[in-house]
């Protein structure tokens, strides 16, 4: 594994006090004692969250704070006040409305929170999701058919429809209003929807631009559920599924989408109802309390995707907005079963792409199907366009550097494409920069998509690897370290006691790091057919094991003093708790001196 440089946040939240000691200030102390947390965290949280800029005593109580209730006021949103009074109407008319979603979990968690509080309301809701490799991203011509066949005069987009501007005047033409609740980039000339509610455009004041279609979603029936009785246990309940969407889509989990996701962990553990689907697809994959946010993208997610990825997004709706307990168990029970099927699909599509690439032993590299560059590795084959995006991302982990996968099916036809980078990289300005051989590209530093003439595939490759070559030159990888953990304050239920009061933690908030120095190493045992080692450590007089997953080389440092960064996760298996330590990066002690 490459040498990381190890950098440590400063802690000029602290102060020395009169012996020379560091001390909290003054205003942290009192929000500390308010909030009852221990003496003994003090000093190592006033450090963490300085590092994550949360200094002031005003945001740090309302970031500490579980009881903290703020959510902007809906109406702030781009034509939300006329869209939550058209969905109010069409609930006390009982009209049919048609929500179309978009086959992941954002957009079904999105479609889903529409379907249930409209019909909360009176409204006769129903879904539509398109199929990924029939009709792609945004509103599908079959729901304007699907539309006119019921009689329906009233679409919701949800999660996609900003730029499509010909499905929505073809709505318009046939007398059908189209109202749009999208996170996506609005082009110049966006939709012509009657309502579109989008926060990236360029009027919005909304206070927090980045919530995606379901937390969209989850503010729109915030407003149309104002003075519905059960209110507040409605909200409750879809705030679970605003988690999930938002969470699938990376969004910050901070602002008003930290106060979802703490609403949802609260009703998850007890403390109200959640959707009896998401109940039943916690059962089937045996998952067990109490929950935290990981819960969300490491275990419902991947199954709420994987009926899209590989098939018919559409059972995965239908547990979303069923409140039949035996449905949803039966629905559950089958997307188990298409994850399990999605898993073993993309494991034997990432040994195909590994052997194009000459990567596995005994292989060479397929020189018409498959690139190798010093910035980039591309693939093509025949995976469904549900999987590229894992097999890229697979590969770029395995290889250190982007990795392109495009679908193939052998007809000519131009080729679907997905990006994936480590950290550090722009996926969306290398696409940009050889956009003349792109039919259409999109994306952000991590990710990005494309599709390109079959005959710009030997042009394209050498262009991306050269830059990405370049951005690979101007990359520095450095791990940013938040706390140098003091002596007698580091043992596991410290550090996860830490954790705990960051949380809910995910993008824009991650799981603190911490810096153990000088830590005795007694014993290392390799794992996974050696991929992995578990460590035993000596942490201040008591044994301590981790996990350092891809790291077999930590057995040659066996019977030696070592730096470790760590982070903690907690897990409940068959009713036990127990708290895990995973280690990020580790080095012989005296590599770290300076640290």
């Amino acid at each position: 594994m490459p040498a990381r440089a190890w950098r440590l946040e400063p802690v000029a939240t602290l102060h020395p006090a009169a012996d020379g000691e560091l001390q909290v200030s003054p205003e942290l102390l009192q929000l500390f004692t308010d909030l009852l947390i221990p003496k003994n965290l003090h000093l190592s949280l006033a450090t963490l969250l300085h590092s994550r800029g949360l200094a002031d005593p005003i945001r740090a109580r309302q970031f500490l704070d579980r009881n903290d209730r703020t959510l902007h006021d809906p109406h702030l949103l781009p034509d939300a006040t006329g869209l939550i009074a058209r969905l109010r109407a069409a609930g006390e008319e009982g009209e049919p409305v048609l929500v179309v979603g978009d086959f992941d979990a954002d957009g079904l968690t999105g479609a889903a929170i529409m379907i249930r509080a409209l019909r909360a309301i009176g409204a006769i809701a129903e879904g539509y999701i398109p199929q990924r490799d029939g009709d792609g991203h945004g509103i599908p011509e079959g729901a304007i058919a699907a539309a006119l066949e019921d009689g329906v005069e009233l679409i919701l987009a949800v999660d996609c429809g900003t730029a499509d501007r010909a499905r929505v005047a073809e709505a318009l033409e046939a007398g059908i209003l189209v109202g749009i609740i999208d996170h996506h980039a609005v082009p110049p000339e966006p939709a012509q929807a009657a309502w579109l509610v989008n926060p990236n455009r360029p009027d919005s004041i909304y206070p927090f631009p980045h919530l995606a279609g379901s937390g969209l979603a989850f503010k729109i029936a915030q407003g149309i559920l104002a003075d519905h009785p059960q209110r507040r246990e409605l909200l409750a309940e879809l705030s679970v599924l605003a988690m999930v969407g938002g969470i699938a889509d990376m969004v910050p989990v901070a602002n008003e989408f930290r106060v979802i996701v703490r609403s949802a962990l609260k009703v998850m553990n007890g403390a109200g109802t959640m959707p009896v689907g998401i109940a039943a697809l916690l059962r089937a994959a045996g998952a067990e309390g109490p929950y935290r946010a990981e819960v969300s993208g490491f275990t419902i997610s991947p199954r709420i995707n994987a009926a899209g990825r590989i098939g018919d997004a559409a059972p995965a709706l239908a547990l979303l907005t069923t409140d039949d307990p035996a449905e949803a168990t039966e629905l559950a029970t089958l997307l188990e079963g298409i994850n399990l099927e999605r898993k073993e699909l993309t494991k034997a599509a990432i040994d195909d792409a590994r052997a194009l690439l000459g990567l596995v032993v005994g292989s060479s590299r397929d020189a018409a199907r498959a690139f190798l560059g010093d910035g980039l590795v591309a693939v093509r084959g025949p995976w469904s366009v549900g999987l590229i995006g894992l097999i890229a991302g697979r590969l770029s982990e395995e290889t250190g550097r982007p990795a392109l996968v495009a679908h193939d099916d052998g007809s000519g036809a131009p080729l679907r494409a997905s990006v994936r980078a480590p950290k550090g990289f722009g996926v969306a300005a290398a696409l940009q920069e050889a956009s003349d051989l792109l039919i259409r590209h999109g994306g952000h530093d991590g990710a990005g998509g494309c599709s390109f003439a079959i005959e710009a595939w030997e042009g394209l490759l050498p262009r991306l690897s050269a830059t990405c070559a370049g951005q690979a030159k101007a990359r520095t990888p450095e791990l940013t370290v938040d706390l140098a953990a003091p002596t007698g304050s580091r043992s596991p239920i410290d550090l996860a006691a830490l954790a705990d009061h960051l949380a809910p933690t995910g993008m824009g908030n991650p799981e603190p790091t911490f810096l153990l120095r000088d830590i005795p190493l007694t014993a290392v045992r390799l794992v996974g057919d050696g991929r992995h080692a578990r460590l035993t450590l000596s942490l201040d007089g008591a044994a301590v094991e981790a996990m350092a997953f891809g790291r077999p080389d930590a057995d040659q440092l066996a019977g030696s003093s070592i730096d470790l960064v760590v982070r903690t996760a907690q897990r409940t298996y068959r009713g036990t708790e127990r708290i895990e330590v995973h280690v990020v990066d580790l080095r012989p002690a005296a590599l770290g001196e300076g640290v």
